[in-house]
């Protein structure tokens, strides 16, 4: 298929009482028949009004959403966005990527507030899966099989899509976080003084962003979408 971001991969907002944007939230995309906007739960679990979304570059037109199911220890929600029908979904991998399959995400982490302006920018990703992990006594059952990849997640990229770089664009994974690692031993700076002994040292870290696997973004939808 023909992927045009921007019509499946979409910003999300926080909206106030008077239907006003109040907060950028993170990231969601489209999934399923009929379509519903996925994104990551801790994306919206703190907020208790509306939720909305937009489509670049017209970020003035917000249509409203509604949470239809949350699956909290796989860190997944699902939304209903009411009037819109997306131009297309992300349809879900049978499998995870082999490692050295290329994988992109398209997200909006680079996104600003100022003041009350909220400037949203869109950022593509490109990588791969460094390995999948067992990290559920950090992240729940979004731990298990947790994919690690080889590049980075903005705060606001929680809740991406990460995809296949082919004509497919299957649905690999959902972003939710960052894990950071010590470049050792070469990324060290350090100074020294007279008797060599260390006065300043610098260690620079590699954040990795964290995906949750695709089997759990399955399993959550069927729930909602036998």
């Amino acid at each position: 298929m023909e992927l045009n971001p921007q019509e499946m991969i979409v910003p999300i907002f926080a909206i106030g009482p008077k239907g006003v944007v109040v907060q950028f939230l993170g990231t969601g995309s489209f999934v399923g028949n009929p379509p519903l906007l996925i994104t990551a739960d801790h994306v919206i679990k703190d907020w208790q009004g509306s939720f909305g979304i937009s489509l670049m570059p017209n970020l003035h037109n917000i249509y409203v959403a509604k949470i239809v199911a949350r699956d909290q220890p796989h860190d997944l929600s699902l939304l209903e966005v009411i009037d819109f029908k997306p131009a297309g979904v992300l349809e879900l991998a049978p499998k995870i990527a082999h490692l050295n399959q290329l994988l992109c995400t398209f997200e909006y982490g680079t996104t600003r507030t100022q003041g009350n302006q909220i400037h949203i920018s869109p950022a593509t990703r490109i990588g791969n899966i460094t390995r999948t992990l067992n990290l559920i006594s950090q992240f729940q059952g979004a731990g298990d099989e947790i994919l690690e990849l080889s590049f980075s997640a903005l705060k606001g990229a929680s809740g991406a899509p990460v995809v296949s770089n082919d004509d497919k664009f299957q649905l690999q994974g959902i972003i939710i976080a960052n894990v950071s690692y010590h470049l050792l031993p070469a990324q060290i700076s350090s100074v020294l003084d007279e008797d060599n002994q260390i006065l300043e040292e610098t260690q620079f870290m590699l954040p990795q962003a964290l995906a949750v696997n695709v089997k759990h973004v399955r399993s959550f939808l069927k729930t909602v979408q036998p």
